[in-house]
């Protein structure tokens, strides 16, 4: 898409209807209301309609990344990054790029259905009312995929008018415009809700200079999507809401035959209703579609030339779901959630692999059905003097079925490989108790214990990918994870401008899924049958213990009502304590996952309507492998910017990010070469609502 194609779109957009007043109207929050997780000490982090405007982030993970226990797997914005490694991290409880934390929109998952990641530039954060952080064993009732947190999405309400217009533009040529607009009749029972966004960007040189050759190029990106939907009133406190979504991305990964490109379609209906004496329901149905494509490439020691090495040319995934929840919440001292959810996934990667000659040699069909249907109940009790129990139980059954490896000669058209795995199936508990307990006034204790489970995606199943020389063989052995969490908190309001929190948390994980280094000969042989000049090899493995344990903290001064002060920081350190399968593992950190993260914050109302804000960033340093033979040093990174209420309706901002220009590495493959983040990027942005 061209630059100029997305400021067309935004100019062609703008608003055109009245402003309508209607009545308040509460809708309800999937899962949340009355439960621990509306605790002060049970959420991460919280984000507002005001905060996500101010804020004004390209993409949603960048303002996540304000909190320390966030990350992706890489030190990158999903901007710049591949897709495949934008799964969630909370804690650094992730040893693979796979998410173990869910992501959901208005309760609809977010996670792709093949690999789990998270398409993070399509949730354009104009659209959003509120985003929020619930760690680990308060987001059980969720299930699977869900063992290290939630960070849930919630959207604009349907029934407020408002209608918006945002562009943005900056460093590496890059250009963003996005509109959102809801639209309500006259009586009130009909509203509509579109938006539209884009985004180009030229992107960078992802090699340091010092070991770029002519073949580099930048990580280019362009992205385009809309979504579409209608709320009707069916009768009072019933809300029926169709909704439609598309996206669209297509990336250079920084050489001229490498890159991926993905289409994403959804279609959900929900259905909600607030009912008298406390009582409410939601109702929800979905269908996503996604199409992936990725090439990947072997480049030369003198970075002078490539060959393709695998080109997935056709990695389709879809998912279908739904899901039923009843809340009951009268003005006593209880208060009940229950429910049933499932999802059904079909998966493939279709490839060709093996490059002789000019030409690939084989073509690799691989893929299979997942399946999760799952019953919970959350139920609390707050005493008389404030002291709260909460409870929540939850059963899954899971099935993988139709899980294949078909390869076939492209010289010969003769079948080299006929692996066809037995159906599987299982069963898996997950439950929680937390206790919150009001010490005075100013200080709030708690204590929360849990166990949740992961089942492996169709990704680590069936799909292998190649990071230059480097491979990953996919698994379709793989078993569950299990997640057994202890966390206590505490939240104290010290001084009426001074208020701390902390959190001591514990992760033991049965069958951590992990990309183990097979160093073996005969497995190396018999696995990859060979492996390039300076690469190295591994296979999605169960490693039969691990573990992350840590400590969470962070302050919020106010001396002055202009000034206000943050600190944020989480300690934590992860290990392999176990592994059968390959014993060099035992005893080594997670790959991708620093001891220590520190943001540092400072806001300056200079007056009612401007401020002027600067941020600081510290990582430890960390391994890009499992065996922890590959470091990549620690990092710094600094931003200063500002906002300025312009006009009522008018919101300008602007910011350097990583004002000193520092070189921050993501990755180090095994012969050497780096990968690093964005250099000094300057943003600036305008927001008009009507």
């Amino acid at each position: 898409m061209k630059t100029s194609s997305i400021a067309l779109f935004a100019v062609a957009t703008a608003p055109l209807a009245a402003q309508v007043t209607l009545p308040e109207m509460t809708v309800l929050a999937e899962r949340r209301g009355g439960s621990v997780a509306d605790m002060p000490g049970w959420t991460l982090a919280e984000w507002d309609r005001v905060e996500l405007s101010k804020e004004a982030p390209r993409t949603l993970d960048e303002l996540l990344a304000d909190e320390p226990s966030f990350s992706l797997y890489r030190r990158q914005t999903s901007l710049f990054g591949n897709p495949t490694s934008a799964g969630v991290s909370l804690r650094n409880t992730g040893a693979t790029a796979a998410s173990r934390t869910l992501v959901l929109l208005d309760g609809i998952p977010q996670n792709d259905p093949f690999g789990g990641w998270v398409y993070w530039a399509r949730h354009d954060p104009a659209t959003l009312e509120s985003v929020r952080i619930v760690p680990s064993a308060r987001s059980v009732v969720w299930g699977n995929q869900s063992p290290a947190g939630v960070v849930q999405l919630t959207s604009h309400p349907a029934f407020e008018e408002r209608h918006l217009l945002r562009i943005g533009g900056g460093s590496q040529g890059t250009i963003s415009a996005a509109t959102s607009h809801n639209l309500v009749g006259e009586d009130g029972k009909l509203a509509f809700a579109f938006s539209a966004f884009g985004m180009h960007s030229d992107g960078f040189d992802a090699v340091p200079s010092w070991q770029r050759g002519i073949i580099d190029r930048r990580l280019d990106i362009d992205v385009i999507g809309a979504d579409l939907k209608v709320a009707w009133l069916a009768a009072p406190g019933l809300v029926v809401e169709p909704k439609f979504s598309w996206y669209e991305e297509n990336r250079g990964n920084g050489t001229p035959l490498a890159g991926n490109s993905t289409e994403a379609i959804d279609l959900s209906l929900r259905i909600t209703s607030e009912a008298d004496a406390g009582f409410s329901w939601q109702a929800l149905a979905y269908y996503q579609q996604r199409r992936f494509e990725s090439m990947f490439t072997s480049v030369n020691a003198a970075r002078s030339a490539e060959n393709p090495s695998l080109d997935q040319f056709h990695v389709p995934g879809t998912g279908t779901g739904g899901a039923f929840t009843l809340k009951w919440e009268p003005a006593g001292p209880w208060s009940v959630t229950a429910g049933a959810d499932l999802r059904q996934i079909h998966g493939a990667t279709n490839e060709d692999a093996t490059f002789i000659g000019g030409r690939f040699t084989r073509r690799r069909q691989a893929g299979g059905e997942q399946g999760l249907t799952g019953l919970f109940v959350s139920a609390g009790y707050e005493m008389e003097s404030r002291t709260r129990i909460d409870a929540s139980l939850r059963g899954d059954a899971w099935w993988l079925e139709d899980g294949r490896r078909l390869e076939t000669s492209l010289v010969t058209g003769l079948p080299l490989r006929t692996d066809i795995q037995p159906d599987r199936d299982g069963v898996e508990p997950s439950f929680s108790l937390a206790l919150t307990h009001p010490a005075t006034d100013d200080l709030e204790l708690g204590l929360s214990a849990g166990t949740s489970f992961r089942l492996p995606t169709l990704n680590e199943l069936h799909r292998p990918f190649r990071v230059r020389n480097d491979i990953v063989e996919a698994n379709p052995a793989l078993d569950p994870e299990r997640f057994y969490s202890l966390e206590g908190t505490l939240d104290w309001q010290a001084a009426k401008s001074l208020k701390f929190n902390s959190a001591l948390f514990y992760n033991w994980i049965r069958d951590a899924i992990a990309n183990v280094p097979i160093t073996d000969p005969a497995q190396i042989a018999a696995i990859f049958g060979t492996i390039p000049a300076g690469g190295s090899g591994s296979q999605r493995q169960n490693v039969d213990e691990a573990q992350v344990f840590g400590v969470e903290a962070g302050l919020e001064w106010e001396p002055r009502q202009e000034w206000t002060f943050g600190l944020n920081g989480i300690w934590s350190e992860t290990e392999f304590t176990d592994s059968s399968r390959q014993p060099l593992l035992e005893g080594k950190p997670f790959p991708q996952a620093p001891d220590l993260r520190l943001n540092a914050s400072a806001e300056w109302h200079f007056t009612e309507k401007l401020t002027f804000f600067t941020g600081y960033e510290y990582g430890s340093y960390q391994y890009d492998d499992a065996l922890a033979a590959r470091r990549i040093p620690s990092y710094t990174s600094a931003k200063i910017g500002a906002t300025w209420q312009a006009r009522e309706d008018l919101l300008l901002h602007a910011r350097v990010d990583n004002l000193f220009d520092k070189e921050i590495a993501t990755g180090l493959s095994s012969d050497g070469i780096r990968t690093i983040a964005a250099p000094r990027s300057l943003w600036v942005g305008a927001e008009w609502s009507f």
